[in-house]
């Protein structure tokens, strides 16, 4: 990883990928992950709980239906975890409460399948020491209190000092306007910003429109490799898992 010799007044970090290194699986994977860990606490807490295939199938189902409709009213926003939640708790034929389960199945796995960047902590440690303001820049539906616990649990002691996601502002980084509020809020001239991310479009081009200096973080290719190759088994497990909640059945908790 290649970092700046120079930083600026105010340094943006990315967050997953960038200031959170995700682990080899694929999205796909993940959320059938975490509908694993959510049957289970499902069926430990109310008894009874939909199977693994069909959470998976309600996430897609849910998560894809969010973003049509998304292009389609606000192209420039975001969707919340918190709505996202809420129509998967109709779909599953669940309660209220089982929303809060499912957040904490979410927050486990990604506790789990994501590790801090620590050279790159190290080197906004310094620049934080050195003066410099330090912040998150994130598209995400996590809002930014969600991120700040990731941060703190996985980063203890990290020097980021605010967080901007586009679920908490409506505006995302791959239009540009999630870098317009930042400047907004900020209030710096845009060059006084050094961006570092992961992402040719969201992190470079656009942070590169809105007048900001990038620098792109790359993953190693091992990595990017080992996660298309798990997109592929995910891919053939998809029919699996899919088959395995349309056949109704849930688990059952002791």
């Amino acid at each position: 990883m290649h970092l700046p010799e120079t930083a600026a007044r105010i340094v943006s970090c990315d967050v997953f990928d960038t200031l959170l290194h995700r682990d080899h699986r694929s999205e796909r994977c993940r959320f059938h992950d975490i509908a694993t860990v959510a049957s289970r606490a499902l069926a430990a807490e109310h008894g009874t709980a939909p199977r693994p295939g069909a959470i998976y199938a309600a996430r897609l189902q849910v998560q894809r239906a969010a973003y049509r409709a998304l292009d389609l009213a606000n192209p420039s926003g975001d969707v919340r975890f918190a709505d996202m939640l809420a129509a998967m708790t109709r779909v599953l034929s669940l309660d209220d409460r089982a929303a809060d389960i499912l957040y904490r199945a979410e927050i486990t796995v990604e506790l789990a399948q994501l590790r801090a960047n620590t050279p790159l902590m190290t080197w906004l440690k310094r620049r934080a020491q050195a003066g410099d303001r330090i912040i998150a820049v994130s598209d995400t539906y996590h809002r930014g209190a969600t991120i700040a616990h990731l941060l703190d649990t996985l980063a203890p002691g990290h020097p980021v000092a605010h967080i901007y996601t586009s679920a908490d502002h409506d505006a995302t980084k791959r239009t540009r306007a999630l870098f317009d509020v930042v400047l907004r809020n900020e209030k710096v001239a845009p060059a006084e910003i050094l961006h570092l991310g992961d992402d040719t479009l969201a992190d470079v081009t656009m942070a590169a429109a809105a007048g900001l200096r990038t620098a792109q973080l790359l993953r190693p290719r091992h990595v990017v490799l080992r996660r298309r190759l798990d997109a592929v088994r995910a891919r053939a497990m998809h029919r699996h898992w899919i088959g395995a909640a349309r056949n109704g059945t849930r688990r059952t908790g002791p």
